[in-house]
């Protein structure tokens, strides 16, 4: 009896063990924005893209499992031109198709992998994003570099290696709202 118990409680382990869930969540915040930074009527219109190699933003690359590569469920480049036009519509910005500002944003590096190199569990994290303003054939291109790294002596989850993710990237938006530059460049001064 006691075989059958250790060698189920073994399976079930196993099994286990190697389950990680088919997508992420990214949810990078953006805190509330002051109003009246620019003039009324200014429009701009925001757009994203994705230049990674891959899809995926999580990799999980521990020894004697598979690599496991983990996209978000919607595409990063999508819902960081989403917050921030959220952010510039707070401070008075209006979104239109047709203006003639533009706001590029450029995913070029966007990953949590988790591996497990001796005894600890080792998390990294890096995020490069590019940020281009286009203003009347004027442009303003910037980028935001952010790097993490955690150890751990228990495996972290999912959620964990989308806080890295998540701290970085809201560091970033709110850094690019706050950028005197870009407000300046969306305002023709450059």
């Amino acid at each position: 009896m006691k075989k059958i118990m250790l060698l189920l409680s073994a399976i079930l382990f196993v099994g286990c063990a190697a389950s990680w869930p088919q997508k992420a969540n990214l949810n990078p915040v953006v805190d509330d924005q002051l109003d009246g930074f620019y003039q009324p009527g200014l429009d701009v219109s925001i757009d994203g893209q994705d230049e990674r190699a891959g899809s995926q933003i999580i990799k999980i690359a521990l020894p004697e499992s598979p690599v496991t590569l983990i996209p978000n469920q919607v595409s990063p480049h999508v819902l960081l031109a989403e917050r921030l036009q959220d952010g510039f519509r707070q401070q008075g910005l209006a979104s239109g198709n047709q203006s003639n500002i533009t706001i590029s944003i450029v995913v070029e590096e966007l990953q949590a992998t988790l591996t497990k190199p001796g005894v600890m569990f080792n998390a990294n994290a890096k995020s490069r994003i590019k940020l281009t303003v286009t203003n009347n054939g004027n442009i303003l291109n910037k980028e935001y570099n952010r790097a993490s790294s955690q150890d751990s002596v228990t495996r972290p989850d999912i959620h964990d290696l989308e806080v890295l993710l998540n701290e970085q990237l809201s560091e970033i938006m709110a850094q690019a709202l706050a950028d005197n530059q870009i407000r300046g460049a969306i305002k023709g001064q450059f």
